[in-house]
């Protein structure tokens, strides 16, 4: 369903007609009044969880407004502006649907009073080159852009090729109507080559771009023009090159990241594995030998304990024993929780409710969790340090706070995975407990600030004595281009 609409009925030509509400007959719009009224068409019948989104951009692109000095130019420019705000947000938040985009195109072509092809070609080269979708996971960021192509029925499908040495091509992600082709294919090649040949020359309403880096060529668009195959959509394939060109580069600079991420977590998680290895090696045995040696004690003094005190001490034994069990299998439950092969071998959502269940069982302390989205796509990397954060978090608030009741929230977005752990315990300056943590060498915090960041994530703290504590952290999500299964096959 379309994010403007609770449920209407789709009428009408596929090209210029304002759809879902939006009249296609307006009556002429104030010089200055154009954003007002463009919020107010978009917002009229949206969905509630889309509105927000809507009087975000809306703000914003007043402040744009007034910076241009108000009056009709920029009262224009804002309205722009704004249509691509929706658009990019909605698109972020894996909500935006071809209606969407269409009914933003057409709005904003009939507050300005201009044909829906200049409108369109406007919002599409400021959706494609707004911060806010660069910013996103570069195979996202890169989808959005293909999928804005056939919303604007300007393809009917289309794909994006990289260079993998030589003269070889691959899909890296495809769009629309089906697989690409073989012609696709050669297509491609030819363009990142530049051995275009006269036989590829509008073949079956085949366009192209180079997608360049450095200078080089590193990739290629390919689409099937929509409608007319002569159609004349150069521009938009100049557009879509020039803005895919950063997102190449960003994906490569996070996959070199990637790879130191890779490197310094695996040297973290072999000492937490050879920790785990010295938890069994060492105390666990201990504890078994002493709860060994405590069971002959408790036969070999036994027939010497007078009959009136026997009851008394063979209560103080079991107890002994049962304590000795407690800290056995809480030893275990440590040692194993640091095995990282437990940790990437299984859902994250499962690990996480796990181990806050196991926390709260240790503890005593009342714990909750929700996770939110679906945080399964992130690396084996990023799952363990979610995991480490969390599990380093509860700890704290279990030494430390005097909590009864902590809540760990996960929300897993198209652009990063964002973790709230909150506790009612009773509080601390932030500042002064991190400086004297650092001092004494007690680096719980201070660990998961470090281990979040060099991960190229974000971690803050909120607490005042008195509580509550809010430790927030979020960490960048990174899924790599990836060839398409057989293409041009």
């Amino acid at each position: 369903m379309a994010s403007f609409v609770e449920d209407h009925a789709e009428t009408g030509t596929r090209i210029g007609l304002v759809r879902f509400g939006v009249p296609s007959q307006l009556a002429p719009d104030a010089p200055s009044d154009r954003l007002e009224r463009l919020h107010g068409r978009l917002s009229n019948g949206a969905l509630d969880r889309v509105r927000p989104f809507l009087d975000s951009a809306f703000e914003r692109s007043a402040r744009a407004r007034a910076a241009g000095g108000g009056g009709e130019a920029a009262d224009a420019l804002a309205s722009a502006i704004y249509a691509a705000d929706v658009v990019v947000a909605l698109a972020g938040e894996g909500e935006l649907e071809a209606a969407d985009t269409r009914v933003a195109a057409s709005a904003l072509a009939q507050v300005r009073e201009e044909p829906f092809s200049v409108a369109a070609f406007d919002l599409f080269l400021r959706c494609t080159s707004r911060p806010a979708l660069l910013e996103l996971p570069p195979v996202v960021a890169a989808e959005i852009q293909l999928r804005l192509l056939l919303h604007l029925d300007i393809a009917m499908d289309a794909s994006l090729w990289r260079r993998v040495g030589g003269a070889q091509v691959e899909c890296v992600l495809s769009v629309g109507a089906g697989p690409a082709s073989r012609r696709v294919r050669a297509t491609a090649r030819a363009a990142i080559t530049g051995r275009t040949g006269l036989s590829l020359v509008g073949t079956a309403g085949l366009r192209f771009a180079q997608v360049r880096r450095f200078g080089e060529p590193a990739g290629a668009v390919v689409i099937r023009v929509y409608g007319d195959p002569r159609r004349d959509v150069s521009a938009y394939l100049e557009a879509i090159a020039s803005t895919l060109s950063p997102v190449l580069e960003r994906e490569l600079l996070l996959e070199r990241d990637t790879a130191k991420e890779r490197a310094l977590v695996a040297v973290g998680e072999k000492r937490l594995m050879r920790l785990g290895f010295d938890l069994h090696d060492g105390p666990i045995q201990d504890v078994l030998a002493l709860a060994g040696e405590t069971a002959r004690l408790r036969d070999e003094a036994y027939p010497f304990v007078l009959e009136s005190h026997r009851e008394l001490v063979h209560g103080r034994f079991e107890d002994m024993l049962a304590r000795l069990t407690d800290v056995d299998r809480a030893l275990r439950e440590i040692a194993h929780s640091l095995e990282t092969k437990s940790i990437v071998s299984r859902p994250l959502a499962e690990i996480i409710h796990r181990e806050v269940e196991a926390f709260s069982e240790r503890s005593g302390i009342g714990a909750t969790v929700e996770v939110r989205g679906d945080p399964e796509s992130l690396s084996s990397a990023q799952k363990v340090a979610v995991f480490r954060a969390v599990q380093e978090s509860l700890t704290n608030v279990r030494e430390h706070s005097g909590a009864t009741a902590v809540e760990v929230v996960i929300r897993a977005r198209r652009s990063s995975i964002d973790v709230r752990v909150t506790d009612n315990g009773h509080g601390f300056e932030v500042s002064r407990a991190l400086a004297k943590a650092a001092q004494r060498g007690r680096l719980g915090l201070i660990g998961i600030g470090e281990r979040v960041r060099m991960l190229g994530g974000t971690f803050e703290i909120d607490s005042r004595p008195g509580g509550p504590t809010n430790l927030r952290f979020s960490l960048p999500r990174w899924e790599p281009f990836t060839a398409v299964d057989n293409p041009g096959r």
